[in-house]
């Protein structure tokens, strides 16, 4: 978690950073592209009950994403390449303990949603790393262990993430990417969670 976090920071120091500098003298940009990406693993800050069911990283999570760039400014060799990002987004089932109304019950949780970021791309034609910050939208449920379900939608959650890329020609490029996705489960409790994602995926610019 402590190596999260300052990942996390790490990020939003770039963020800040290289908008200072982007910010002195940009061009306008207008590209745009798509990309997909499947996670290797997305791991949650759920607890687990003791003799309960528990497998807190989910293997089926995924997004689909697009984005337009809003300029670009050359630095020391480097690109710097603001652009805002949407995002739609699931989350696997994880079993896990989960916060209700009741007390603290076992289930297989689940979630999706959107987002909207700002994001800071810092590199060069061949490759580059990503930082971006914005908000989410998320629809979390919980199929209890013991019978009933709860379900919860969450607006404007702070979500952010970090990334690296790998251009294969001009059109093509590899991706790997952190996304700290925040999400609630049930309707009868205010507790929040989150989700990390790490996938690899591809993206296409136009």
């Amino acid at each position: 978690m402590l190596n999260l976090k300052r990942t996390l920071t790490s990020g939003l120091s770039l963020i800040a950073s290289v908008s200072a500098l982007a910010l002195s003298g940009s061009a306008f940009a207008g590209d745009t592209s798509i990309g997909g990406a499947w996670a290797v693993r997305t791991n949650s800050d759920l607890g687990c009950v003791a003799n309960a069911p528990c497998e807190r990283a989910s293997k089926t999570s995924g997004k689909i994403y697009g984005d337009y760039s809003l300029s670009v400014t050359p630095y020391n060799g480097f690109s710097i390449t603001q652009s805002v990002e949407g995002m739609l987004y699931q989350v696997g089932a994880s079993k896990a303990s989960f916060n209700t109304g009741s007390g603290v019950k076992s289930g297989n949780g689940k979630s999706n949603g959107a987002g909207i970021f700002y994001k800071v791309d810092l590199g060069t034609d061949d490759f580059g790393v990503t930082a971006k910050l914005g908000t989410s939208y998320a629809h979390g449920s919980v199929d209890f262990i013991g019978g009933g379900s709860e379900s919860e939608k969450a607006w404007f959650m702070p979500a952010g993430g970090i990334g690296f890329r790998v251009n294969l020609n001009k059109n093509w490029a590899l991706t790997a990417d952190w996304d700290r996705l925040p999400v609630k489960y049930s309707n009868t409790s205010n507790s929040k969670s989150k989700n990390d994602m790490y996938s690899l995926g591809v993206a296409y610019k136009f």
